[in-house]
């Protein structure tokens, strides 16, 4: 058996291989450099999010502090459900009084002069309110009905849903005042991420002989390019499924016992974004209805689709019909050279084009297994993102990092603790400590802002 004369046993000489008990000189040229490839095979390409994030440049300026804010406002009607009603309503009748619940789709308030139109087509307007002061409280309103709209003896009842449609006034009254929608401020932490690896003396268990080309080797230190992938694969998890830890600062986030955590993408799309299910494969009926859906929320005209491989395939069975009857062409069977098959990368509806990427770490079962009972498959979702701006340029979806004491961005820090055999300097320059070695650390400090949650949806097999 041969073995690569690295030790030079039996003080043979450099370039001698023995088999067995012969020594013979060796002529075969590189077989004393052992061949690695400097590249590491995953099973999931990665880093999809936070590479598509950083080409468009979606950064924020840094944060001065461990957390970051916006404020949200939602400016737009919506329906009340009355709960008691003091008059039929009918044809005729002059007056009606309406209550309506606390609940959080009650508009900001009522103001005198509103005509309200109820679900069945009958019209009143406001005369006095009781109640109500704020978005989400109840009130009661003092109503003139208008007419019956249907032209019969509808009735106002109880149950019936209605909204505010538009205000009018007299001739010489004063302006009614006090409908204001307030913003909401959301407030995200940064997260703070760390990694180290320590590199020694003994080099075989830190650093591998790369083989670059045919011509080109070198040493290289291999943990840490792996402890790098690994930080990077974290910060991608925490942009695009991180949960926030905490809601408030009671603990001292100094006293090192607080970690720290903000929302990712998820959680926010999940909790206020559009959310649609399809049942067993998806359909284009199934797309075209989420589509529908976010056109009632968002003015994008352009969404990023990050689909787990099942979905990205049902994709394109579901958009085939384009394909076999000419819609798209790569060929025809039987002639030679020409190719036939599926790509579907981008669909266009009601004027919305959504663009297909196939995101390796939803069919990754390490990170999003399938569930037992309930739960969402992520190998078979769609996570739609607009990546565009709301109504002030400012992006939906950002990046945001921490800021050092100089005001410089904590992006990704690079240190090295420097020993007694760390490369960084020559032999006579100073060190950190004794060791024969050295430690390198990475830091990052990371958070993800998300604007108006309802821009972005969620589409997932019920």
């Amino acid at each position: 058996m041969a073995y690569v004369n690295v030790t030079n046993p039996n003080n043979a000489a450099p370039n001698t291989i023995q088999i067995g008990n012969v020594n013979g000189q060796y002529v075969f040229g590189g077989i004393q450099k052992p061949d690695f490839s400097d590249y590491i095979t995953y099973r999931f390409p990665q880093y999809t999010i936070t590479t598509l994030l950083n080409r468009i440049g979606r950064k924020n300026p840094v944060a001065g502090n461990d957390f970051f804010s916006w404020f949200e406002k939602g400016k737009f009607r919506q329906s009340v459900t009355s709960t008691t009603s003091t008059a039929s309503g009918a044809t005729g009748a002059t007056s009606v009084t309406v209550a309506y619940a606390a609940g959080a789709g009650v508009q900001a308030t009522f103001l005198v002069g509103d005509v309200i139109r109820f679900e069945n087509n009958e019209y009143a307007i406001v005369t006095a309110t009781t109640g109500g002061t704020g978005a989400g409280a109840s009130g009661t309103l003092a109503c003139n009905v208008v007419s019956s709209g249907a032209g019969t003896s509808s009735l106002i009842t109880n149950g019936m849903k209605f909204a505010h449609l538009y205000n009018l006034q007299q001739e010489y009254s004063d302006s009614p005042s006090g409908r204001v929608w307030a913003e909401n401020q959301v407030n995200e932490y940064l997260g703070i991420m760390r990694r180290s690896v320590t590199c020694s003396t003994t080099q075989g268990s830190n650093m591998k002989w790369v083989k670059k080309s045919d011509s080109e080797w070198s040493y290289y230190y291999i943990n840490e390019m792996e402890t790098m992938q690994e930080m990077a694969m974290d910060r991608e998890m925490y942009i695009l499924a991180g949960k926030a830890t905490t809601s408030g600062t009671t603990n001292n986030v100094f006293s090192g016992t607080t970690r720290l955590g903000g929302n990712g993408i998820l959680p926010r799309v999940i909790a206020d974004g559009v959310v649609g299910t399809y049942s067993s494969a998806i359909a284009e009926t199934d797309l075209a209805e989420q589509i529908r859906l976010m056109c009632l929320n968002s003015q994008g005209s352009e969404f990023t689709v990050l689909c787990g491989s099942s979905a990205y395939a049902d994709a394109q069975f579901a958009l085939r019909d384009y394909t076999l009857n000419g819609g798209i062409s790569f060929g025809v069977f039987g002639n030679e050279g020409l190719m036939t098959g599926i790509n579907i990368t981008k669909y266009k509806f009601m004027d919305k084009v959504l663009n297909f990427v196939l995101y390796y770490p939803f069919a990754n079962e390490a990170l999003f297994p399938a569930p037992a009972t309930s739960g969402i498959n992520w190998d078979k979702a769609m996570l739609f993102l607009n990546m565009g701006t709301d109504d002030r340029g400012n992006p939906l979806i950002n990046l945001r990092y921490k800021q050092d004491l100089l005001g410089q961005s904590l992006e990704f820090r690079r240190t090295v603790q420097e020993g007694i055999t760390s490369p960084e300097a020559g032999a006579s320059a100073s060190r950190s400590n004794g060791r024969d070695g050295f430690t390198v650390d990475f830091y990052s400090s990371i958070g993800v802002e998300l604007r108006a949650a309802n821009n972005h949806g969620l589409l997932y097999a019920a």
